[in-house]
């Protein structure tokens, strides 16, 4: 009884602690997104900063020049070409960043699942063994405990069959002693008058 009383605490004991692991996974991988997430949007944002910085820089020069020398027409044609181009090449790092650090965040994300689920389908095959010893104790339990009764009975029934059966048994013999006592007596008698009418 102690045995399964220990068995029953250990499996609430295992059952508690699995469900309390698997919210802390869940809780944990929970933080984690959120913490990968806030750098992405950092990054992203430090990122446009930097490229409307570049942007407005290449535009105050570019202003300047066209400013600075109205004279010379073909160079400040240049100057726009020149600094679209620089803008359409700061532009496409800026892509190329904000793909980059999204693939990251992606991967990031799918190996923090990974593991999360990893972690609880472990947690639930231990819930599920723990369950299955509640489930049993329990069970032996109940049936302990309803069979009890019987058991009493039948060890009783059992009881009085066996001093039945050792009362027949007593009987009986008690029975063939007294037929083979008058048996005796009655060969005896027979033989004391045998000799009397010879």
């Amino acid at each position: 009884m102690a045995k399964q009383k220990d068995q029953v605490n250990d499996a609430a004991w295992n059952l508690s602690k699995s469900v309390y692991e698997a919210n802390q996974a869940i809780s944990s991988s929970a933080v984690g997104a959120q913490e990968r997430n806030v750098q992405f949007v950092q990054g992203l944002f430090d990122n446009s900063i930097e490229l409307l910085k570049s942007h407005a820089e290449s535009t105050r020069a570019l202003m300047q020049e066209l400013i600075g020398t109205p004279e010379k027409q073909q160079g400040a044609v240049q100057a726009v070409a020149d600094s679209a181009v620089a803008a359409q090449q700061r532009n496409m790092q800026f892509a190329q960043s904000i793909l980059q650090s999204s693939t990251e965040l992606l991967k990031s994300h799918a190996e923090s699942t990974r593991t999360l689920v990893q972690t609880l389908v472990e947690q639930a095959q231990q819930q599920q063994d723990a369950v299955q010893v509640l489930s049993r104790e329990s069970w032996e339990a109940y049936l302990g405990f309803i069979s009890a009764p019987f058991s009493y009975y039948q060890q009783a029934l059992e009881t009085a069959e066996s001093i039945a059966s050792q009362g027949v048994e007593t009987a009986q013999k008690i029975t063939r002693q007294g037929l083979e006592v008058a048996q005796r007596a009655t060969r005896q008698e027979k033989q004391a008058a045998q000799p009397a009418t010879k």
